[in-house]
């Protein structure tokens, strides 16, 4: 027993020696690289280079500069994604999947427009751990956790009052039972309005915004319309702060990936429950068919 426990012991170790072979810093997992106390939200690593631990490829975006999310399923309710931009010619974007664990080594932390990110260059490397891993479940929250911003004059922008949703950045969460209530707002113009549809109250209502979402359309996906009802919308969460041409900005948006992420309200929902079933079918029964008394 004694020997097979150190010969386990030995693979193990061996495994994180050759992970680590070459290494210009420490090796972290995604937590310790988001997890922060910074007011603005800073990674305690920032400009430092590391070797990640990593986790589970959830999203692949082909944009002008290519990137890949990962998320680490032991920490379900924050700090636990990340994104990775891809500067080495595609090399880990074009060889990873989503489902795939990947491990990273000698990428740099960088904050971008106020992301945590790891970028990926000509001296890091990739080595992927399992395949075909199961993708979480979106997080449910309350649009108040991601809070919309407020539009201030001077310095003129739109900005949240805290950075409280920095523990969902690179996470991937759902907001449900909301309807769309205003659109080209932003520094890009291209974020619209989620509100609790049952809450009058603006400050229960955040961002979200389709630059990610691979089936859109132009700026805006052809099911974002105002006034709409959703069951829910989920997505990835972003922080968006910088500068530019004497316009500020500092805010947080849920980004849609696929056609998939907007569930809509259907009037065959006849109880509202965002699911459409046999209660549905009896209340049709009821009340169009038989008629109530």
């Amino acid at each position: 027993m004694i020997r097979t426990e150190l010969m386990i012991l030995i693979i193990v170790l061996t495994t994180f020696c050759l992970f680590c072979q070459a290494s210009a810093g420490p090796t972290v997992t995604i937590y310790e690289l988001q997890y922060t106390t910074d007011p603005n939200g800073d990674s305690p690593y920032e400009d430092n280079e590391v070797d990640c631990y990593g986790g589970i490829v959830v999203h692949k975006y082909p944009g002008w500069n290519k990137k890949i999310t990962l998320y680490d399923p032991n920490q379900p309710d924050g700090w636990g994604g990340i994104a990775v931009k891809d500067f080495d010619n595609g090399n880990l974007f074009d060889n990873v999947n989503v489902g795939d664990w990947v491990c990273l080594t000698n990428t740099m932390v960088e904050e971008f427009r106020g992301n945590t990110q790891l970028i990926f260059e000509s001296q890091s490397a990739f080595t992927i751990e399992s395949s075909g891993n199961a993708l979480p479940e979106p997080i449910p929250i309350s649009p108040n956790d991601i809070a919309s911003p407020v539009y201030q004059a001077e310095p003129e922008g739109w900005f949240v009052a805290d950075h409280a949703a920095e523990k969902y950045e690179g996470m991937w969460v759902r907001v449900e039972n909301i309807k769309v209530t205003e659109w080209d707002l932003g520094k890009a113009y291209d974020n619209y309005v989620l509100q609790d549809y049952d809450d009058d109250d603006p400050n229960q209502s955040c961002w979200s915004s389709d630059y990610m979402n691979e089936s859109e359309v132009d700026d805006y996906h052809p099911f974002v319309e105002l006034g709409r009802r959703f069951c829910s919308v989920s997505g990835i969460v972003e922080q968006y702060t910088g500068y530019k041409n004497e316009y500020d900005w500092d805010y947080y948006q849920l980004l849609t990936t696929s056609t998939g992420d907007l569930k809509r309200y259907t009037p065959a929902d006849i109880n509202g429950d965002c699911m459409v079933d046999s209660t549905d079918l009896a209340l049709f029964c009821q009340d169009w068919l038989w008629g109530t008394e």
